[in-house]
């Protein structure tokens, strides 16, 4: 079992080609509204597993009305640039304890 979770790491991003990613890619998801995109979580700490996802937090223009479904779609795209799963968090969406951990262990892409 271990063997093949090694391989299988393998095939995931780390948080540096995560961070060159998203940076590849920033005016693209500038565009769909995002100002502010940080990485945390286990990608961060180098703890990811075959089961991880890659936790992302964005901070989003105020002006750039969007809806849940468009936040859907923008984590759904990000998910296809990394070819991982995203759990997408919203910045204004944290409870304050648990935002000092984030922003304790976060990297931001841009």
């Amino acid at each position: 079992m271990i063997e093949q979770e090694a391989c299988a790491k393998l095939f995931f991003m780390n948080r540096d080609q995560v961070i060159a990613t998203l940076r590849t890619h920033e005016s693209e998801l500038r565009a769909a509204g995002i100002v502010r995109l940080s990485l945390f979580g286990s990608t961060v700490r180098g703890e990811e597993r075959t089961h991880s996802d890659i936790d992302l937090l964005a901070a989003f223009d105020e002006e750039h009305l969007l809806s849940l479904i468009d936040v859907l779609r923008i984590e759904n795209q990000i998910g296809e640039l990394l070819g991982q799963s995203v759990d997408l968090v919203e910045e204004g969406c944290l409870k304050p304890r648990v935002k000092e951990s984030v922003d304790r262990g976060a990297v931001r892409a841009f």
